[in-house]
């Protein structure tokens, strides 16, 4: 029975090293355009926003109805900018759309929030001028698309990792399983098969693997873009479900990290001698298919 390779604190290093490299290089390619180009698609929808709520003078539980996104961009006009988390505690009900019995409570929620510096015309009860109504909209669409793109970027970084152990999975001639019906049973996943985002017990997984000898590696696809992050990221998510595993399935589970981005050396050690993470890179899957075929 085969077990993932550890590495040393110089071969960490090293990975570590290259990462970031990578990361940077990404990063400067990247440049403002993808900013820019969110920022041009969240402008009209917070002019819309602003247009359908008589400029946030008339907020009402049938537009957040009828508008099924509006509840999303009229949290970014709050002081400060409401989650949607926040949002449920407060009206009391966790929702995608906004549900019926909960409209008129949610449009009173979110107009006590209104930041009334960025929109000081709701407090004097007037309509505002075309500068004011400008100077809001660039400042909220700064807000939205800042987060809007933070979003973007980590959710296509993940699929980008998943997308590359799949292909080369298959090329290694694993089987995927399309199915995403919870894995209660590792037999639930035959033998050299994989799945992508699945639930393995309590928890999800981003690509269960089940090896040959009958194990299963809970692979986990974590982009840092930052050491402090770096511990959120992979202590935290992958730490945390490392546990629930190891007390679920014991052995018969190995908990994975496929990384890319920044990580903080000390992080990336303590995941792997402390917490039982193999480590492997998304710049090099060699390591892991070889833990895979063996």
């Amino acid at each position: 029975m085969a077990n993932p390779l550890r590495w040393s604190d110089e071969e960490l290093k090293t990975d570590r090293d290259l990462a970031e490299l990578r990361f940077i290089a990404e990063r400067q390619n990247e440049g403002p355009a993808a900013y820019h180009g969110t920022w041009d698609i969240v402008e009209p929808q917070i002019r819309a926003a602003l247009s359908a709520t008589e400029d946030l003078t008339k907020i009402e539980g049938q537009d957040l109805l009828s508008r099924k996104g509006l509840w999303q961009i009229l949290r970014y006009m709050c002081a400060p900018r409401i989650s949607e988390e926040d949002l449920w505690t407060l009206v009391g009900k966790k929702f995608k759309n906004v549900p019926k019995n909960y409209a008129e409570k949610s449009a009173q929620v979110i107009s006590d929030l209104v930041d009334l510096k960025r929109f000081p015309w709701v407090l004097a009860g007037r309509i505002p001028s075309t500068e004011e109504r400008d100077a809001a909209v660039m400042a909220t669409a700064t807000l939205l698309a800042h987060e809007r793109l933070g979003t973007s970027r980590r959710g296509g970084a993940s699929k980008k990792q998943e997308d590359a152990v799949s292909e080369a999975l298959v090329l290694a001639e694993l089987t995927i399983d399309a199915s995403r019906r919870p894995l209660a049973a590792l037999d639930g996943l035959a033998r050299a098969h994989f799945s992508r985002e699945r639930k393995v017990g309590s928890a999800k997984c981003d690509i269960p693997i089940r090896l040959k000898d009958g194990r299963l590696l809970a692979l986990e696809c974590k982009v840092s873009n930052g050491p402090k992050n770096s511990w959120k990221r992979l202590q935290r998510e992958v730490g945390g479900k490392a546990e629930t595993w190891r007390n679920a399935y014991g052995s018969q589970v190995v908990t994975g990290a496929l990384l890319a981005g920044v990580y903080d050396l000390k992080c990336l050690s303590d995941a792997q001698n402390n917490q039982n993470v193999a480590l492997f890179w998304q710049h090099d899957l060699k390591p892991l298919i070889q833990f895979v075929l063996d």
